[in-house]
């Protein structure tokens, strides 16, 4: 099982068009803002979260995760929220031509790599995987987790301590409400050791030692039917910038069909030194 068979069989094509999250699909959900906002938002993730699956497509406005040679032109996802894995492709660019494509596979614990073309170094073969643990000290977690939307709506739910209601607009025949809303770290840290959820907690830990404050903010947008529909943010000390997260699909089937062992290799196991994981990813 190489890379690319490994990733057509995920329950369907990750790429789909435009912003609409199927309104037919919930015509008899109740529509326009009630309640405090904060409520409003919280409610709406911990909806959100309750789905089976969500797809979404990614923008990153300055990232800097892997340095000014190579930028991200960006990025689309899959998350299966009953078995919390998620699917990950970043679209890069090279300064002076050339480009590559990261798929990343999710775990609560590990981070999985594919890059292609792969970098120089790698073992032939198609479909290498390189794997590493997000239960550590570093940086890691909060870069990985900072892709996945399973992380902002946890944190929204943990550790949301008030919003503001900025405005409301229509997309995809969909009226929308969008919050400025603020979290707290620490309670948003205390809730993912509540749940047991390891690589959650090592990305807030990063946060919380990135921030100058424990209190950090984001945009949301929640749709008339009351699910999350964009998420605005940037996550302390994970080098990505600005990444906005716009859900597209929230019935389309994901299974996280996880590579076979064969064509997994420990980022330990390559003797990185002081190279990270995007950096061994790239070859750069």
């Amino acid at each position: 099982m190489g890379g690319p068979r490994h990733r057509a069989n995920r329950g369907g094509p990750i790429r789909y068009g435009g912003c609409l999250l199927l309104a037919s699909a919930f015509a008899l959900a109740g529509c326009g803002a009630t309640g405090k906002p904060a409520d409003r938002v919280a409610g709406a993730a911990t909806k959100t979260l309750a789905l089976h699956w969500v797809r979404y497509d990614m923008t990153f406005e300055r990232p800097r995760l892997f340095g000014p040679s190579i930028r991200i032109v960006g990025g689309r996802a899959a998350l299966n929220l009953d078995e919390r894995l998620g699917y990950e492709v970043l679209d890069l660019e090279r300064r002076g031509g050339g480009s590559q494509i990261l798929s990343l596979d999710l775990t609560p614990t590990t981070v999985l790599v594919d890059p292609e073309p792969p970098p120089a170094g790698l073992p032939p073969g198609a479909g290498i995987w390189i794997s590493a643990r997000l239960t550590g000290a570093d940086a890691l977690a909060g870069q990985a987790e900072g892709l996945s939307a399973e992380l902002p709506l946890e944190e929204i739910v943990w550790g949301a301590e008030g919003a503001t209601h900025v405005g409301s607009g229509v997309q995809g025949h969909l009226p929308l409400d969008e919050y400025r809303v603020t979290l707290d770290l620490r309670k948003a840290l205390a809730g993912a050791d509540r749940a047991h959820r390891p690589a959650l907690a090592a990305a807030i830990r990063n946060e919380l030692r990135a921030s100058a404050s424990p209190r950090v903010s984001l945009l949301v947008w929640v749709n008339g039917p009351g699910y999350v529909s964009r998420i605005d943010e940037v996550v302390p000390g994970a080098g990505l910038g600005t990444v906005s997260l716009v859900f597209t699909n929230f019935r389309l089937r994901y299974t996280g069909t996880p590579p076979a062992s064969s064509h997994v290799l420990p980022l330990s196991g390559l003797s990185p030194g002081t190279r990270s994981l995007w950096a061994v990813a790239t070859g750069s």
